[in-house]
């Protein structure tokens, strides 16, 4: 969990993201966070509040700020195809959430991180009985959707996942087997090297100010791609790389993100060269158990992102910045 917490904390200017957004849509959302909350902690953690853990001291800003992103964004990207405008329009409010993450969402971590002691202080079998109560309300309220869903999919990708995971998970602690399985040695020792190197990147991308250039640099390129031949933001090849590296050629990537796609490489080229037979053993187990359909659109996919990739790597190979 470490891994994905922004651990600097520093000066910058935030805007209201809850502005304009209804206030009822705001309560409801937490409504059902606070009925999620107790039915999870309700027996493992009574003294639980999730009032005062999210919504006060160093959570409050950031998980309200949070939650009226995610309701803005719902309605934002309400369409069949979203187009780079809809991106650059949505900048200036990625910008705003990622510098109040920078500077509150350590604070926030460690709060929440407390309560969890608390609870565990409280009750010596704190984890287990939450875990056992995560599963009681998967089964009551979302068990039968997963297996409608999937018996209405069969034949598609995500029908045909739904349908494995079912038959091969069907208790918490069938998905704890499988993880204590294949959590060797070396994977615990590779995830934690991986957490403490994205904390160092994630301190210094806020260290760096870098939120606010990415949004300045996003922004401008995002409104130089859109234009009638440019419309579809899940496609890159073609008209859309054009504008793309033409947009390079005048404006340098910063070095914050440069450092950060660097390290991402070296982190991929490593997971290749020590996972990749078991990578590869994964990927059987999953194409044995596809559909004739379902691996179709699975193989369908996977050349349309290579071939998206493909064209992103060699404009960012030929515009790659100087940097120290």
């Amino acid at each position: 969990m470490r891994a994905i917490i922004f651990l600097a904390i520093v000066g910058v200017a935030f805007g209201n993201l809850c502005q304009g957004v209804d206030k009822n849509d705001i309560n409801a959302a937490f409504a059902t966070a606070r009925v999620g909350s107790l039915a999870i902690f309700g027996k493992s953690c009574p003294g639980f509040d999730f009032d005062t853990v999210a919504f006060s001291d160093e959570c409050r800003s950031l998980v309200r700020q949070a939650t009226c992103y995610g309701l803005n964004a719902a309605s934002h990207y309400d369409s069949d195809v979203v187009s780079y405008k809809q991106l650059a329009v949505d900048v200036p409010n990625m910008e705003k959430l990622g510098n109040l993450a920078c500077e509150q969402a350590r604070g926030c971590f460690l709060q929440v991180s407390a309560a969890m002691e608390a609870c565990e202080a409280e009750n010596v079998d704190f984890v287990q009985d939450t875990i056992d109560a995560a599963e009681i309300a998967y089964k009551d309220r979302f068990e039968d959707k997963v297996a409608k869903f999937a018996k209405a999919s069969k034949g598609s990708l995500l029908g045909d996942l739904a349908s494995m995971a079912i038959d091969r998970f069907s208790s918490a602690d069938d998905i704890q087997d499988f993880i204590e399985e294949h959590l060797t040695k070396g994977v615990k020792s590779d995830a934690s090297a991986a957490a403490e190197e994205a904390q160092a990147l994630a301190k210094g991308w806020c260290d760096d100010g870098c939120t606010s250039d990415t949004a300045s640099f996003l922004r401008g390129i995002f409104r130089h791609m859109n234009n009638r031949k440019c419309d579809d933001a899940s496609e890159f090849c073609g008209e859309c790389q054009s504008r793309a590296a033409s947009y390079f050629a005048r404006n340098q990537l910063p070095c914050c993100i440069e450092k950060v796609v660097r390290r991402g490489i070296v982190a991929y080229d490593y997971v290749i060269a020590n996972y990749s037979d078991a990578l590869e053993s994964y990927g059987a187990a999953v194409k044995g158990g596809l559909s004739v359909s379902g691996l179709a659109e699975a193989e369908a996919i996977r050349d349309r992102v290579v071939e998206e990739f493909s064209c992103v790597s060699e404009v960012y190979s030929a515009n790659r910045p100087e940097c120290v």
